[in-house]
């Protein structure tokens, strides 16, 4: 007995889901909808709806992403905390991010502004950890096609406002991945004030030191801390900013919560008397 499409919500939630993946895989628009026709049924007319954005099915609607700059602030600290995974219970695609207070407060205000909902952290009290969930398929899709190929987000930040994009981007991932360093020496009244980002994705970390060069003409280097024989722990890359110009900039473009209190006279100290 065939079944009947359109009295069957699962299917179509999983014909609607396997659509957007397959977008993110370089198909052709043909290519797409004829495998979703032969798989499931779903009448032609509704796929190239849904494959225009103009229609979803209910469950999926209002789950479309703004590309405004606050979008690469989500990448970017996606890309330094994030993780995405699959509910199979419930058909979910999950979009995670943990990390201090101050920092999911401010990623789930920036992604309020991109899915147009209220976002909201939360805490696990088992742990201490604050979090935020939100089941986006759209964004999705979009951050498991950027981790495969970074190209995808290099053309994405170009379109628009290629400037507020990157600062944006750059933001995100050193909320996520960055540290500021105070370096106190015997030789120095003032202890010198390093911001530096650890990663162990070399790719992404020069894409971040690029856009630092490309946009606010600050130069970063790098130093490799190795594996030192630990088993299955990974190279990890220091992303770091040393001179007094070019820190300044960094802290007059970015906004970063980084800077705690506790941490802010010594920047000021530096940045106006050190030596």
């Amino acid at each position: 007995m065939k079944i009947r499409i359109r009295k069957n919500h699962e299917l179509r939630l999983k014909a609607f889901d396997l659509m957007n993946e397959l977008k993110s895989n370089n198909l052709t628009q043909k290519e797409v909808i004829d495998k979703i026709y032969a798989e499931f049924g779903v009448p032609r007319g509704t796929l190239y709806s849904w494959y225009a954005n103009r229609d979803y099915p209910y469950g999926r609607r209002g789950r479309e992403v703004t590309k405004n700059p606050e979008l690469f602030y989500v990448l970017g600290a996606l890309l330094g905390d994030g993780c995405i995974y699959y509910w199979k219970k419930l058909n979910r695609h999950i979009i995670n991010i943990a990390g201090e207070k101050e920092f999911t407060e401010k990623y789930a205000d920036k992604l309020s502004k991109c899915t147009r909902n209220r976002v909201k952290n939360y805490i696990n009290r088992n742990n201490n950890v604050w979090f935020v969930n939100i089941g986006n398929l759209q964004l999705y899709f979009l951050f498991q096609q950027i981790r495969g190929d970074l190209k995808v987000l290099r053309n994405l930040l170009a379109k628009g406002d290629y400037y507020k994009n990157s600062l944006q981007l750059i933001e995100g991932f050193f909320d996520a991945e960055g540290c500021i360093k105070i370096i106190k020496e015997k030789v120095r009244k003032t202890p010198k004030i390093c911001p530096d980002i650890c990663c162990t994705n070399y790719e992404i970390l020069e894409l971040i030191r690029k856009l630092l060069q490309e946009h606010l003409n600050i130069e970063a280097r790098y130093s490799i801390q190795k594996a030192d024989g630990i088993k299955n722990k990974k190279v990890a890359y220091h992303l770091r900013i040393y001179k007094k110009e070019f820190v300044r900039k960094f802290f007059e473009n970015i906004s970063t919560i980084k800077l705690k209190n506790e941490k802010i006279a010594y920047v000021e100290n530096w940045l106006n008397n050190g030596l």
